[in-house]
């Protein structure tokens, strides 16, 4: 593997070096002004390629009219200038050189006050580095239109999930997941269900990042993922409604209505989504337990029917109170119901050729869940410079009941039963609240600019399981060591100093991060309690350098942890059937983890991410297994030592007229060593994952798009992950009236997209597959309506906080 990482350095240093040899920056300069010859101050200019439309650099005019483009790469380029109560104009194509070029005086013609909003499509990448992130720009896309939060993510650099949806950053675990920089305060099976009926036509784009400051959370020992939705910053009233259906093994579909009103200083916003899904899942498990010389098989065949229908709202009001102070209040819901029938036939032998006896089990689940949030969030601009104080709070309620019914039949190969009928129940309503308030300060000192602030938290999860079981007599009966009730609750307080400079080429920002943690988890039925409190201290350094707008480079550090979640801290059983269940562990500790990352950007277009993660005492987890009742469980441990190493290269490219794609690759490396299930292990892995994506801009009103995903088979941990791709594709066509356009989108073509998960490590032998109904064919219906003129350009701020998702 040494010698893998070692190839993939010298390709990246001979790459770096033939762009310095190859390749000279010259200027692009010029000036703007009116019909009456006078200078047009403000004004936006965007250098433009000939060939590909695609948007290279941007600039704006002086008091003067003048612009400067520094250090534009080779190539064929037109200038395109936009200003308000004036009409789009470019420039004649022109060729750029080794020398700087003068561009002709650009004129431009007056316009109404009211202009139609300005759509430039294909200027912006499909993925684009912004500040040490990359950003995939989804907005308008096809294959995105009529899709969830969670299919939109797949597509993002570096980013997969497992057979569970749980999210993974350059092959790990341990993502922190924000929505416009707030906390989603979710993890796990909450997580996916919450993406997933999240309407993904909202998401502008997605910001992924390895790095962090220490305004930043610790949490998260991979990195983050920002989810920007869609802001209206129109006059008037206006909105879009949606509506899409799709077929797959079952019909399913989602609408959505988006209104905006903006008057003065006064902005009233609104959204409310809909989506009804039924959903099938295939699962395939052959397991094989030792007991001595003598081995049992298992070979499960499932499937599982899931109809779920969400309700997803956001309402809220943005008041400009002076010229220096905002306010924002908003409230979020979501409601979701999902029914679903899992039935499974488990053929047991102790010879595979001979059926000793088959257990045929069905689960009917009822799983509710709701989430409420409120956010206040007030922005005083301190000065004219950039200094602002910020401050946010946050309260946000989830309700969640999940009922389970239980029949098991073990019958002979004849069909005669072994047992009477078996009838169990679970039922396990759980309650989190969560309170969060911080203060940020931003102070530009100098040529430099602090940052620090201060974040409090406080969650409480009430978690109460019970489970019964039906004796012959028709009771129902709590069954023993079974039923818990689990309270937690955590208070984290943070404090936080940043500071910034640029020094000529070079660019600086070093900080240190200090929190403190009080938990206290609680099994009541157990009378187990395990209480911790502990104070940590996170640094954090990026160092950049400029060695021209076309070459830079940066190197990062940080320090970061990773909290185990609630469920994993409940040491109750939950069971996924009568022979398989998952444990909680109230002992598992958080896990450290220093984080090294290089960056190179090439042309403002071409990005290569290197990083190596290391993490001591990491929650892995942990394989066990009863030859006597043929039970097979997992928990969490810290056991282990982890290492991961990886390089991303993304990389746009441009074939003929139409055609435009962007190719991502990331090759991984992950190394575990540390005991489990009772051996020892140390083990390493190297594989890759690709996706590209293309474009083709047919006419005006047509586009197309086609996109690939795969990976190669690897180990994680014990698990061997087999490899998997597929292929999207859909059309778009855009209606004359600029109101109206039609998306088609087929996913997983080939029907290739499956989970397959094998264990081979001592007397752990299994092998999982399942297929999750991602060939769908969908079409997406979109209507904007009200006021699409714009009156005025306003600056979106950036709000750059990135907080931990519990």
């Amino acid at each position: 593997m040494g010698r893998t990482i070692t190839l993939f350095i010298l390709m990246l240093v001979g790459m770096i070096g033939q762009s310095f040899a190859g390749m000279q920056d010259a200027d692009v300069k010029g000036k703007v002004i009116n019909a009456s010859n006078q200078p047009v101050a403000s004004a936006s200019v965007y250098l433009m390629s000939s060939s590909a439309n695609v948007l290279i650099k941007t600039a704006v005019t002086d008091e003067n009219g003048d612009y400067s483009i520094l250090k534009a790469p080779k190539g064929s380029y037109y200038i395109q200038v936009t200003s308000v109560g004036f009409a789009v104009t470019k420039s004649s194509v022109f060729e750029l050189g080794d020398k700087n070029i003068q561009v002709p005086t650009i004129q431009l013609s007056p316009q109404s006050q009211a202009i139609e909003a300005v759509t430039v499509q294909g200027q912006v990448p499909m993925v684009q580095s912004k500040n040490g992130k990359l950003v995939l720009n989804v907005e308008n896309s096809t294959v995105a239109a009529g899709n969830n939060a969670l299919e939109v993510l797949k597509r993002a650099p570096g980013v997969s999930v497992d057979k569970d949806d749980n999210l993974q950053l350059m092959g790990q675990q341990g993502v922190t997941i924000t929505i416009d920089g707030r906390q989603t305060f979710m993890t796990g099976e909450q997580l996916a269900t919450f993406l997933k009926s999240t309407d993904g036509s909202m998401i502008k784009s997605v910001e992924v990042s390895t790095t962090r400051s220490a305004k930043d959370d610790a949490e998260g020992a991979v990195g983050s993922i920002n989810i920007v939705m869609k802001k209206n910053n129109l006059e008037g009233f206006n909105g879009t409604f949606l509506v899409s259906g799709a077929k797959g093994e079952h019909y399913r579909g989602n609408s959505s209505l988006n209104l905006n009103y903006k008057k003065n200083n006064t902005t009233l916003f609104g959204s409310y989504a809909y989506t009804q899904n039924k959903r099938q899942f295939d699962l395939d498990l052959e397991r094989t337990i030792a007991n001595g010389n003598v081995s049992t098989d298992f070979n499960q065949e499932a499937f599982l029917v899931e109809t779920e229908k969400n309700h997803n709202y956001r309402f809220g009001v943005e008041q400009k109170t002076s010229n220096r102070n905002t306010m924002m209040l908003q409230f979020t819901g979501n409601n979701n119901e999902e029914i679903s029938e899992n039935i499974s036939n488990t053929d047991i032998s102790k010879n595979p050729s001979v059926v000793d006896s088959i257990l045929r089990t069905t689960a009917i689940s009822d799983n509710r869940f709701n989430r409420y949030s409120t956010n206040f969030n007030n922005e005083y601009k301190l000065d004219t410079l950039g200094s602002r104080l910020v401050f946010d709070f946050d309260w946000s309620m989830f309700k969640n009941s999940n009922d389970n019914d239980y029949i098991y039949r073990t019958e002979r190969p004849d069909g005669s039963l072994y047992y009477p009928v078996q009838k169990e129940r679970s039922a396990m309503p759980s309650a989190i609240d969560i309170y969060v308030a911080k203060l940020d300060l931003e102070k530009i000192v100098g040529k430099g600019k602090i940052e620090t602030g201060l974040k409090y938290s406080n969650v409480k999860s009430d978690n109460n399981l019970q489970f019964d079981s039906l004796t012959q007599a028709g009771d129902w009966v709590d069954i023993a060591n079974r039923s818990n009730l689990f309270i937690y609750t955590e208070q984290i307080a943070a404090a936080y100093a940043d500071y910034s400079r640029a020094i000529g080429k070079w660019s600086l920002k070093a900080g240190l991060r200090g929190e403190y943690t009080i938990s206290d988890g609680n099994s009541v039925t157990k009378n187990n309690r395990v209480k911790r409190d502990y104070f940590d201290l996170f640094p954090s350094a990026n160092v950049g350098y400029n060695i021209s707008q076309n070459h830079i480079l940066n190197f990062g550090y940080a320090k970061k942890i990773t909290r185990p979640n609630y469920r994993f801290l409940n040491p109750f059983r939950y069971y996924i059937d009568k022979l398989t269940y998952q444990e909680g562990n109230p002992y598992v500790k958080p896990q450290y983890t220093h984080g090294l990352t290089l960056t190179y950007t090439l042309m403002q277009m071409f990005n290569f991410t290197l990083g190596t993660d290391i993490t001591n005492d990491a929650m892995v987890e942990s394989l066990g297994q009863d030859s006597i009742t043929n039970e097979t469980w997992i928990t969490r441990d810290n056991l282990a030592k982890t290492s991961t190493s990886y390089i991303n290269i993304n990389a746009p490219y441009r074939v003929g007229k139409f055609w435009t794609m962007n190719n991502n690759f990331t090759g991984i490396y992950m190394h575990f060593k540390g005991p489990i299930a009772g051996h020892y292990a140390d083990l390493g892995s190297f594989f890759i994952q690709a996706n590209s994506m293309h474009t083709f801009k047919i006419n005006s009103a047509l586009s197309a798009e086609l996109s690939f995903n795969g990976s190669t088979p690897f180990l994680y941990n014990v698990y061997k992950i087999h490899g998997r791709w597929n292929i999207d594709a859909g059309m778009n066509y855009n209606f004359k009236d600029q109101r109206s356009s039609l998306k088609l989108a087929v996913t997983d073509i080939f029907r290739t997209n499956k989970n397959t998960v094998s264990t081979d490590f001592n007397e752990f032998q299994s092998t999982f597959r399942q297929y999750n109904d991602n060939q769908t064919v969908r079409l997406t219906y979109t209507y904007k309506f009200g006021n699409l003129k714009q009156q005025f350009r306003k600056k979106e701020s950036n709000n750059e906080e990135t907080n931990r998702a519990n």
